[in-house]
């Protein structure tokens, strides 16, 4: 055999002979035929009586190890060799010395004409010629190139024939199944659409083994049933299209195609597997089947299926060709499917965008309700799209926007929910979509009546739950009998979630706008008592507090606004040079603008990462740290970073205890007090690193704002000009400094102070003017074990990624795309989710995941966090990456993550994306 598809055929075949025909005797050489069958009694005679041209021609032929033959006499007595006897297979050895005529009498009208000219003294050569034998009980078509050669007697009279053959049936069925594929592939070529794919398929195997039907069926994921929706018929048998229980056609043989072995079937009223099953087969209009299962990912995918009204004995060329095309079926079947998901998917984006450029400028609630059901409906060519508001209770609801095709009726006004029978309570009050392609025939009489008497055969109603509460419904319909696609339920699912938003939006600002013409009316009566009601100091001094409130918050903003207006203006400037350099042609000077847009947003996420630290919120990943070897790991980079005007001396004793926080947070904190240090001494100095072990009581640690207990300090001291008391008082203001301007964000101490409390500690500064200063950190002590060793680097790959897949699942569709372009663009198979019920469907259907890229902030009632520990209890070794750009502290468990997790702060390269994703996958 040439390869695992001929090896599988051929097995295949060996089990049906052996299960149907009888034992082979042994094998009898010619040899020993000779000395047992009475020639005596033929019109040859006698082998010792034999004249010399017989005796001649015999030996030449008993002696070849290749197939050969000699008739003779006026009977055409057969005489063979060895090698003939296998082409002979169950006629041999009862042909050695029979009449010509009467061993291959099927074929006897084929070969006569030959064989005339032969006696007749002319000789003859046929190439590949086609005959229809019956070698094994059985007809079957087979291909042989030989000549017949004229044998004369010493008197050259033609007395008999000579023959050499060879059969060449396998290399004609292997030219024929060519043949085949190139044709079938020339088809499939263009073809887009799966059900053409699949009725393409099985229009070609079935006129190429000219069989009565032939169709493609998908398994469901219980494999249980299977799924035809195309196949193909010669006429004489009707289609089979729909959905069958499998176990109906013979749970042994079902089981056979579940461990993915090919069935063949010669007669379905003749073999033990089917047993009483086989009236199934008999309903469908076939006595024979071949069956090719196709296991894909460990699991029974689909089948190709060959059906005949009679029996059929079933080749292992029959069996090779169908499997080779089961096989070019299913790819092309996933291509074409995989193709139409883009396009739809696309669709879907580009719907989505138009949407949100029509609605995002409209004010008015009811505004957006008619834009998005007109837009919705006309995309979906429904008769009617509407939207709800549940009431209180949740027992009924009003209808407020609602768009109608031409031909149907408006449906605006208030329902009772429990009119539309107990499926609609039930899947709407969990949250899922109510789905029905047909109510008449899936819904009780009395339930089906209700969508009747609103014009509705086929409805999708998607709910809107928030906070727990079904707060309201988008629904679309059909007038007729529709069975609704995934494409389609994806849809009307994200347009739900989509208008909520705009319209919470339009309500937050009407509210707002209520607000604050209900805060100027305050404002103005409180104006108007504070003149008449002067004596009130306790209202004048909570208005100070106020305005002083307001005033700190006014700087706050005031210093973000003016650096990011600086990013803002680099970026935005570089942005405009480059469009004008496009312009003109001047490629070759973007790069420069490029950088310095590039650098210009680096800085500004420095800039939100250390206002994060400032405000406690950024996103930090402990780690049991040993301080000693971390400031050692830094030394250099310090006194680098100082210059050589600045002596830098550290004090670490060995018994320094480990702490548990951000490595690398730790490292920045330590090196902007370095940095600050530095920037006192203009003139050089020395600066001093200390670490010691404390024991923080009560008293210290009110001072402190920490909770009593052991701590480590990390002390930071210069010889520089020190600060006065009104300085230290404000160091840690955010944007305060004391440095000229242009030279300093005022963020460094701030981002420290930040850094500590979110750790557990806090930050003191000890200083007073020209006598330099310490900055000191103090840090909870870690009990547990520090590993030894450094930080995995991990290179940007290499080589591409094969195949390893990603659920990516992030609820802002921007973010989602251009991290899934990024993985794609690395090698990754990236499978997108946009809130976590959509991550665990492929969780549970998708085999192979091998991480989890997550938001911590999801929607619809389960976080990023809730989503891993589900997708921990379907997997348990799954990794799980958390990206967040805010500190969900309570949802990460306060940093305490399980092994296998880790964190990743927006925004991030791509160059951070691929080592983070390439360490947690290599779990390195």
């Amino acid at each position: 055999m040439t390869n695992g598809i001929e090896a599988e055929a051929y097995e295949a075949t060996s089990r049906s002979q052996r299960r149907d025909a009888p034992t082979q005797p042994p094998f009898v050489l010619v040899a020993n035929l000779l000395k047992s069958v009475d020639l005596s009694q033929t019109s040859i005679g006698a082998p010792t009586n034999w004249r010399e041209p017989l005796r001649s021609v015999t030996a030449l032929m008993f002696d070849s190890h290749f197939p050969m033959f000699v008739t003779w006499g006026e009977e055409l007595v057969f005489l063979y060799n060895d090698a003939y006897a296998e082409i002979l297979g169950g006629k041999h050895p009862a042909a050695f010395g029979a009449r010509f005529k009467d061993i291959w009498s099927e074929i006897w009208a084929d070969i006569f004409p030959l064989i005339r000219k032969a006696l007749d003294g002319e000789a003859t050569y046929s190439e590949d010629l086609p005959l229809i034998m019956n070698r094994a009980g059985y007809d079957e078509r087979s291909w042989f190139t030989f000549s017949y050669s004229p044998v004369r007697d010493d008197r050259g009279v033609v007395q008999g024939m000579f023959c050499a053959v060879t059969e060449t049936t396998e290399r004609v069925l292997l030219q024929q199944r060519q043949a085949v594929h190139l044709a079938l592939e020339e088809e499939l070529r263009d073809l887009a659409d799966p059900l053409a794919v699949m009725e393409t398929a099985s229009r070609s195997l079935g006129r190429a083994l000219d069989v009565a039907r032939v169709g493609y069926g998908e398994i469901d994921d219980g494999e249980q049933h299977v799924t035809v929706e195309r196949d193909w018929t010669d006429g004489r048998i009707a289609s089979v299209c729909g959905t069958y229980r499998m176990n109906d056609f013979g749970p042994p043989i079902i089981d056979e195609l579940r461990a993915g072995r090919l069935m063949c079937v010669d007669d379905v009223d003749h073999d033990r597997r089917v047993g009483g099953m086989a009236a199934a087969f008999h309903a469908i209009g076939t006595k024979t089947v071949l069956a090719v299962p196709l296991i894909k990912t460990g699991r029974f995918r689909a089948m190709l299926f060959l059906h005949d009204p009679a029996p059929r004995k079933w080749t292992s060329n029959d069996i090779a060709l169908a499997s080779e095309v089961a096989e070019r079926t299913w790819s092309a079947v996933e291509r074409a499917k995989a193709e139409a998901e883009k396009a739809r998917y696309t669709e879907r984006l580009d719907f989505l965008d138009a949407l949100g450029r029509a609605t995002s400028g409209l004010k008015d609630a009811d505004a957006i309700l008619r834009t998005t059901t007109q837009m919705l409906g006309e995309i979906l060519d429904v008769s009617i799209c509407a939207y709800a508001d549940m009431d209180e209770d949740a027992d009924g609801f009003t209808i407020r926007g609602a768009w109608a095709a031409p031909g149907s009726g408006h449906i605006t006004g208030r329902y009772k929910l429990g009119d539309f029978g107990e499926l609609a309570v039930k899947e709407l009050s969990a949250g899922r979509p109510l789905i029905v392609n047909d109510n008449l025939r899936e819904l009780a009489p009395h339930e089906a009546a209700t969508f009747q008497n609103i014009g509705v055969s086929a409805t999708i109603c998607m709910p809107l739950v928030k906070g727990d509460r079904l707060t309201a419904l988008m629904a679309v319909h059909h007038k007729e009998p529709y069975r609704w696609t995934p494409h389609e339920l994806a849809l009307v699912h994200e347009v739900t979630d989509r208008s909520w938003a705009h319209i919470e939006r339009v309500r937050s600002e009407t509210a707002l706008q209520a607000s604050q013409a209900e805060l100027r009316r305050a404002n103005e009566s409180l104006e108007a008592t504070v003149a008449e009601r002067t004596a009130k100091l306790m209202a004048a001094e909570e208005s100070l507090r106020h305005v002083q409130k307001m005033e700190a918050v006014g700087q706050l903003t005031g210093g973000l606004a003016h650096d990011f207006n600086n990013l803002l203006a680099a970026i935005l400037g570089s942005l405009e040079v480059m469009k004008t350099r496009l312009a003109q042609g001047r490629v070759g000077e973007i790069e420069r603008y490029l950088s310095g847009a590039t650098s210009a947003a680096k800085r500004g996420a420095s800039l939100t990462q250390r206002m994060l630290a400032f405000s406690r919120r950024q996103t930090l990943d402990p780690k049991p740290t040993d301080v000693d070897r971390l400031i050692g790991s830094m030394e250099e980079l310090i006194r680098r970073s100082v210059g050589p005007s600045i002596e830098v001396e550290t004090d670490r004793p060995s018994d320094t205890w480990a702490i548990l926080v951000d490595p690398g947070q730790l490292e920045n904190a330590l090196l902007n007090l370095c940095i600050n240090g530095r920037d006192a001494m203009p003139e050089g100095g020395k600066l001093t690193i200390e670490t010691a072990n404390r024991n923080i009581d009560a008293r210290a640690a009110t001072q402190l704002g920490v909770s009593p207990g052991q701590f480590v300090s990390i002390s930071v001291s210069d010889t520089g000009t020190g600060m006065s008391a009104d300085t230290i008082s404000r160091a840690f203001d955010p944007f305060f400094t004391t440095k000229p301007t242009g030279q300093g964000t005022g963020l460094g101490l701030s981002m420290v102070w930040g850094f500590a409390g979110q750790s557990g500690g806090s930050v003191r500064i000890e200083s007073e003017l020209d006598k330099g200063a310490t900055v000191s950190m103090y840090l909870p002590r870690f009990s547990g074990k520090v590993e030894l060793g450094g930080y995995v680097q991990v290179d940007t790959p290499d080589a591409m990624a094969t195949e390893r897949k990603i659920l990516l699942v992030d609820d802002e569709p921007l973010i989602r795309m251009v991290a899934a372009e990024q993985l794609e663009e690395l090698g990754y198979v990236v499978l997108q989710a946009g809130d976590a019920r959509e991550a665990i469907q492929i969780l549970e259907t998708e085999p192979g995941l091998e991480l989890l890229l997550t938001d911590v902030g999801l929607p619809n009632g389960m976080n990023g966090r809730q989503l891993a520990d589900a997708a921990r209890q379907r997997r348990p070794n799954l990794p799980v990456l958390f990206v967040t750009g805010y500190a969900e502290h309570a949802v990460l468990n306060h940093g305490h993550l399980e092994p296998g997790m880790q964190v990743m702060t927006k925004p991030y390269d791509i160059i951070t994306l691929a080592r983070r994703v390439r360490a947690m996958i290599e779990n390195e």
